[in-house]
C-alpha cells in the first residue's frame, strides 16, 4: 500500500481547516467536506504512506495507546479517506493500468 493525498496526485485543490487538533477537508470534485477526528486527523498529517504497520506505531505513540489499537484506528482511518477521495492508493493504481494496458 502506497497511500498519497489527492491533490498531491491530480492537482485537485483541497480546502483543508485545522481546529483543536482535528481537520476539516473540502474536496472540490466531490463538494463534501469531511470531519477528521484526531485519529484520521493524524493520518492526514502523515501522507504519504506506505505501511499501516509503521503508521500504527507511530500513531500509538502520538496518543499513547497499544499498537493493536492504534493499528485499528489506523485502518479505518484509511478506509474513510479512501472513500471520500480525499487519497489515492498509488499501488492499486499502477496495478489497475497496468492490467488495463497488459
Amino acid at each position: 500500500m502506497h497511500l498519497q493525498r489527492v491533490d498531491v496526485v491530480t492537482g485537485a485543490v483541497l480546502t483543508e481547516v485545522e481546529v483543536d487538533g482535528e481537520i476539516a477537508v473540502y474536496h472540490p470534485t466531490t463538494n463534501r467536506v469531511v470531519l477528521l477526528n484526531s485519529s484520521a486527523s493524524e493520518i492526514w498529517r502523515r501522507m504519504p504512506i506506505t505501511s499501516v504497520a509503521d503508521l500504527g506505531s507511530a500513531v500509538a505513540t502520538h496518543f499513547g495507546v497499544s499498537v493493536d489499537v492504534a493499528e485499528q484506528g489506523v485502518r479505518a482511518g484509511v478506509d474513510l479517506l479512501l472513500a471520500e477521495q480525499l487519497v489515492v492508493d498509488i499501488d492499486a493504481a499502477v496495478d489497475a493500468v497496468g492490467r488495463v494496458h497488459g
